[in-house]
C-alpha cells in the first residue's frame, strides 16, 4: 500500500493543504456567525478553492470534450515557484486542470461519457476474462456500471447522486491503474494512427511517473487529486480532498480537517495514535482541529472498502508550513480531549 510520504511529499499536495487551511480559517469564522454550510451542502470554500478542482496527470487525456488536442504554454522544466504560481491560477477556473512536466493546462472541459465508457468497458472485459466458470448462464452480472465504479472510490459517507467531478475522476482512475487496457480502449475508440498511438503510449507512461522540479523537489505524484466543496461530516471543515489511482482498484486516499470529537478520538485510540501539540492546525471551542489522512484498501467494483489506514498530518513536517493558530495549541490535552482520557 502507498505510504503517507508518497502521497504528501510533493509540491502539489503541500499547496493543496495550504489552500485548504485558508478555507479552514474561513469556515471557522462562518461557524461563529452561524453560517457554516451543512454536511451535504456545497460552500466549504476559500480564496483558491471556491470552484473545487480536479487535477490530473496530463498524459492520461488525449483530447477535450470537443475532440481537440490539449494545448498549453510550455515553460520547460518547471521550478517549484513557477509550478505554485500556475497551480494557484488554475484553481480559479472551472473544469479540469491537467499537469505536465513543462506546464499546466487549466479549464479543460472533459468528456465524462468517454471516460465512463472506458472504465466500464475495461472492468467489464476483465470481469468476463477472469471468470473461472465458462458457462455464461442467464443471470450472471458481468456488466459494471459507472455508479459501481464511483462507489468503490468514495468513503462510505459520500452518498449518491454523485457530481461530474466525482464521476470523471473515479473513471479516469481506472485508466491510471490499468494503463494497457486504457491505451487499447483509446486507440480503438479514437481510431488513432500509428504515430498518434505512439505519442499516446509515451504520454501515458509519463503520466505514471512523479515529476520533479528544476530545483529538486517533487512537483506532483502520478495520481489524480480532487478537491470537493462539501464537508460531508459534521466535524469536518473545508471540503474533502480525494487522491485516486494510487494502487489497485478501489485504493484511494482522503484528506480532511476534522475537529477532535468523541468518534475521532476513539478512531485514533483504536489505532494507538497519539496526538502531539504540533499536530494541531487550529482550535475550535477548545477542541483541536487535525489534518486526517485515510488510505482505503482495495476492493471490488460496487463495494465500499471499510478497511483503511489512518495518519495524522503534521503542519510543519508534512505540509511544510507553520499555521498561525498552531501556536495556540496547548501543550497539555485540551479539556475536551482530557475528558476522553478519563
Amino acid at each position: 500500500m502507498v505510504s503517507k510520504k508518497a502521497l504528501l511529499d510533493n509540491a502539489l499536495m503541500r499547496e493543496i493543504i495550504r489552500i485548504r487551511y485558508d478555507t479552514l480559517q474561513r469556515m471557522l469564522t462562518r461557524r461563529t456567525m452561524g453560517l457554516l454550510p451543512g454536511t451535504t451542502e456545497e460552500g466549504a470554500t476559500g480564496k483558491y478553492d471556491n470552484k473545487g478542482a480536479i487535477l490530473i496527470p496530463g498524459g492520461l487525456i488525449y483530447q477535450d470534450v470537443d475532440e481537440k488536442f490539449i494545448r498549453y504554454q510550455s515553460h520547460g522544466q518547471l521550478s517549484s515557484a513557477m509550478f505554485r504560481e500556475q497551480l494557484l491560477g488554475a484553481m480559479q477556473t472551472d473544469n479540469a486542470t491537467l499537469l505536465y512536466p513543462d506546464g499546466v493546462a487549466a479549464g479543460i472541459n472533459l468528456d465524462g461519457g468517454f471516460f465512463s465508457k472506458a472504465a466500464r468497458r475495461i472492468l467489464t472485459y476483465k470481469r468476463a476474462a477472469y471468470r473461472r466458470v465458462k458457462k455464461i448462464g442467464n443471470h450472471i452480472p458481468i456488466e459494471i456500471s459507472s455508479e459501481a465504479i464511483i462507489k468503490s472510490h468514495c468513503p462510505t459517507y459520500m452518498k449518491p447522486p454523485y457530481g461530474a467531478r466525482t464521476r470523471i475522476s473515479s473513471c479516469i482512475a481506472v485508466g491510471l491503474i490499468d494503463p494497457p487496457m486504457f491505451y487499447a480502449y483509446n486507440r480503438m475508440e479514437l481510431n488513432l494512427t500509428t504515430k498518434q498511438a505512439k505519442r499516446l503510449t509515451l504520454d501515458i507512461d509519463c503520466a505514471r511517473e512523479p515529476v520533479r522540479a528544476s530545483d529538486g523537489p517533487t512537483l506532483y505524484p502520478p495520481y489524480i487529486v480532487v478537491c470537493h466543496t462539501t464537508r460531508h461530516r459534521e466535524n469536518a471543515y473545508a471540503g474533502l480532498t480525494r487522491i485516486l489511482g494510487i494502487g489497485a482498484f478501489g485504493e484511494f486516499a482522503t484528506f480532511s480537517f476534522e475537529e477532535l470529537n468523541r468518534q475521532l478520538h476513539n478512531e485514533l485510540k483504536r489505532r494507538k495514535i497519539t496526538i502531539k501539540p504540533d499536530d494541531c492546525f487550529a482550535q475550535c471551542r477548545d477542541h483541536p482541529i487535525l489534518g486526517i489522512l485515510r488510505i482505503y484498501h482495495r476492493t471490488n467494483p460496487g463495494k465500499r472498502s471499510i478497511n483503511y489506514t489512518l495518519h495524522l498530518v503534521s503542519p510543519v513536517e508534512d505540509a511544510g508550513f507553520d499555521p498561525h493558530h498552531c501556536e495556540e495549541c496547548p501543550a497539555e490535552p485540551a479539556p475536551y480531549e482530557a475528558a476522553f482520557m478519563n
